[in-house]
């Protein structure tokens, strides 16, 4: 046994908006999270039970089939195995401990489906194959829904899935709730099926896209701060949104 300090253990980047620090043993694992202001979590699920505690701030963890619950610091979580989840921090940002049991392998490689970029590191690491068929089989639907429910954004899951694939995609994207980058993934699709996609969005609506669109956006549930900003985008004008900003430049990344 060796006495350990957050101070000494190395700090990672796990995203743009998140870093994380880990100690584990043979059994159990803590990470120690730096969500900052706004910041989220896609929605997965694993094998490990998760105890979530915050220390600072406040998190919002999300559930397809659950009320949301949102904890403050002290309060904590205890997440079963294989319950899918994402999570959204305050405007003050969140400082959270989560344990994990048993150890979480993905950490360790650096293979979690949320990092920025996937190192390549020990022969446990997944090959490229496998990581392709990973995405292939993820069920876009409900990748999809969790991004929505992280940016504060409300629907069912079995309404969801009564509108096309593309309609939900494009809603996301245009409401910015998930970047280029997250919905390839989600979706299983490639830069230039990706840029493809842009470019039939960019060239119009017809009626019933339109109409799907509008269907959509009446069975939207947000909180009181998206009513007028929902995920950045004013809530007003959506032809505003399809001109945003030219972010076809998202696939070059």
């Amino acid at each position: 046994m060796e006495k350990q300090s957050w101070n000494e253990i190395k700090k990672e980047k796990l995203s743009d908006e998140i870093n994380h620090q880990m100690i584990w043993g043979k059994n159990l694992m803590a990470v120690r999270f730096e969500l900052s202001p706004n910041s989220f979590i896609p929605i997965h699920k694993h094998e490990s039970e998760q105890l979530t505690m915050v220390q600072n701030g406040r998190i919002t963890l999300h559930f397809a089939d659950q009320v949301d619950v949102t904890l403050g610091p002290n309060e904590m979580l205890l997440i079963p195995s294989m319950v899918p989840h994402s999570g959204s921090s305050g405007p003050e940002g969140c400082d959270v401990i989560d344990l994990f049991s048993p150890i979480r392998q993905d950490f360790i490689d650096g293979t979690a489906s949320y990092f920025a970029e996937p190192e390549k590191t020990s022969v446990d690491k997944k090959n490229e194959s496998e990581i392709t068929q990973e995405i292939e089989e993820k069920e876009p639907y409900s990748e999809l829904h969790g991004y929505l429910a992280a940016a504060g954004i409300r629907v069912p899951i079995e309404k969801l899935r009564e509108y096309p694939l593309e309609i939900i995609a494009r809603y996301a994207y245009e409401k910015e709730c998930v970047t280029m980058g997250q919905l390839r993934a989600a979706m299983g699709i490639d830069k230039k099926q990706a840029k493809d996609m842009l470019r039939t969005w960019k060239h119009g609506d017809d009626h019933s896209e339109s109409s799907y669109k509008r269907s959509l956006e009446r069975i939207v549930i947000a909180p009181n701060v998206f009513q007028q900003t929902v995920c950045g985008a004013p809530s007003s004008g959506s032809d505003n949104t399809k001109e945003r900003n030219g972010r076809e430049k998202d696939t070059e990344n």
